[in-house]
């Protein structure tokens, strides 16, 4: 399923791809996955025996074999030889936002999960984030109390004049694309969801400005909303572009030989 998202307005003789090929896979994880555990590599083992929850493990193993795969099949490569490292820039730790090396080198992924499922991002030349959450109905209507450091005053404003039952889910939107927007640029939640402000959950997905000093030098992002699956909401972020061309994949089982199924689509399958 082809989507395009409406160009992004940018700065005057900024040069930018105007629309970046980025696929995404979805897949939901069975209760009684099959994990190819080989296609993991030796540091990717060294994890595995560190969870101590099998569930966090079946995640992480779909995650990484699903993104090999993926990545060896865009690349032409086999997925046991598509080498993926990761270095978290807190602790030196085998952990973080994951980079291709290799043959396939040259591509670029990222990887999320939420519950039961595993999205996995791929794009050629340009960064991406990507992120998926379930929503969870508040105890209380309103905003969550989580979100209240997510939002600027601009977002905050927009929900709050939203009908009190439906800023739970409007902010749970602007939380997915701002993950998305920090794991494109490597980010992550080091940086305050704060010094930048989307549109509105209602509106085209658009990273409408940052703040602060650094704010002219920031390179163009594109957003883009993944397919609602049921209740788990989704975005992408790809530097460097004026939009994005989203192919969306849902056949992960088949992609994998057999391991996790595929999902079902709002408004329809893929």
């Amino acid at each position: 399923m082809k989507l395009m998202n409406p160009p992004l307005v940018g700065r005057a003789g900024a040069r930018e791809a105007q629309a970046v090929d980025c696929h995404v896979w979805l897949s939901r994880v069975p209760e009684n996955p099959t994990l190819r555990f080989e296609l993991l590599d030796e540091a990717e083992r060294a994890r595995c025996s560190r969870f101590l929850n099998g569930r966090d493990l079946a995640l992480f193993v779909t995650g990484r074999a699903l993104a090999k795969t993926a990545v060896g099949q865009l690349a032409g490569v086999a997925p046991e030889d598509v080498l993926l490292r990761a270095l978290c820039p807190d602790c030196g730790g085998p952990h973080g936002k994951p980079w291709v090396e290799g043959e396939a080198a040259g591509w670029e992924l990222s990887l999320s999960h939420s519950r039961d499922m595993v999205a996995v991002a791929v794009a050629h030349g340009h960064p991406v984030g990507v992120d998926v959450e379930y929503f969870v109905p508040p105890a209380l209507p309103g905003v969550p109390v989580e979100f209240e450091l997510v939002l600027t005053p601009a977002e905050r404003a927009v929900v709050d004049a939203l009908p009190v039952e439906r800023r739970a889910a409007a902010c749970l939107t602007l939380w997915t694309r701002k993950e998305a927007v920090l794991k494109a640029t490597g980010e992550g939640l080091n940086t305050s969801m704060e010094s930048f402000t989307v549109s509105p959950a209602s509106a085209p997905p658009e990273l409408v400005a940052w703040h602060g000093p650094d704010a002219a030098g920031r390179a163009r992002i594109a957003l883009a909303d993944l397919p609602r699956i049921g209740d788990c909401h989704g975005a992408l972020a790809v530097t460097g572009a004026r939009s994005v061309a989203l192919d969306v994949h849902t056949d992960a089982g088949a992609l994998l030989g057999g391991g996790p199924a595929g999902v079902d689509l709002v408004g329809g399958r893929a």
